[in-house]
């Protein structure tokens, strides 16, 4: 059970902070043994979720913005210019600056949706692999030590379910999806500029 003490360096002994990988490896065998190096293994598997969740998402934003360019745009070939076999081969300055936003706004929401989807794993890989005693800051102020015992991923659910509700799960997602969304936009103008590059040189 999850369990929140007031304390003092008088009171309690905290454990000391890792030094390095050697040392957190070490002394996670001495104080845990040898399986808890795999602790949170379960829920990382499951991540690998999360590039196909980014994926299918962009892809089909990408196929209904096209239909949205198309709509907006007949004369030229803009609207097709999504869909593969029909990429861009030239255009105005105009319309590969509204290309280049599209993929921008695209990339980023396609990582939020994955982001957040995928987000309560995070949480729970993260909350079985840190360690038992942690040391946080209270709303008053006043350090505490929250011991925390998971014997594997379902009594994690549950004890977070209990706890914290099924807000717990989502703790932080917000800032975590802000964080990732630019880099993930940075990304798919890149990826859709080679894809460019590499048909027009076979072109």
């Amino acid at each position: 059970t999850t369990t929140t003490t007031t304390t003092t360096t008088q009171q309690q002994k905290i454990k000391p902070a890792y030094r390095g990988l050697f040392h957190a490896a070490s002394t996670i065998v001495q104080e845990e043994g040898v399986l808890a190096l795999y602790k949170g293994s379960v829920p990382a598997l499951m991540l690998v979720s999360h590039g196909g969740i980014q994926f299918v998402t962009y892809e089909f934003l990408k196929g209904h913005f096209a239909n949205f360019t198309k709509s907006n745009d007949k004369s030229s070939r803009s609207g097709n210019q999504w869909k593969d076999g029909d990429r861009r081969k030239k255009g105005t300055i105009g319309e590969r600056m509204r290309n280049s936003v599209g993929y921008l706004v695209m990339g980023a929401a396609s990582k939020f949706v994955a982001s957040t989807t995928t987000y309560p794993l995070q949480v729970i890989k993260a909350r079985l692999q840190q360690r038992s005693q942690v040391v946080e800051l209270s709303e008053a102020g006043e350090i505490v030590v929250t011991k925390r015992d998971y014997s594997g991923v379902m009594d994690c659910v549950g004890k977070i379910s209990r706890n914290e509700g099924a807000g717990g799960f989502f703790k932080g997602c917000l800032t975590n999806a802000v964080r990732v969304a630019p880099s993930a936009a940075i990304t798919f103008v890149t990826y859709e500029f080679v894809l460019d590059v590499l048909e027009g040189g076979n072109g």
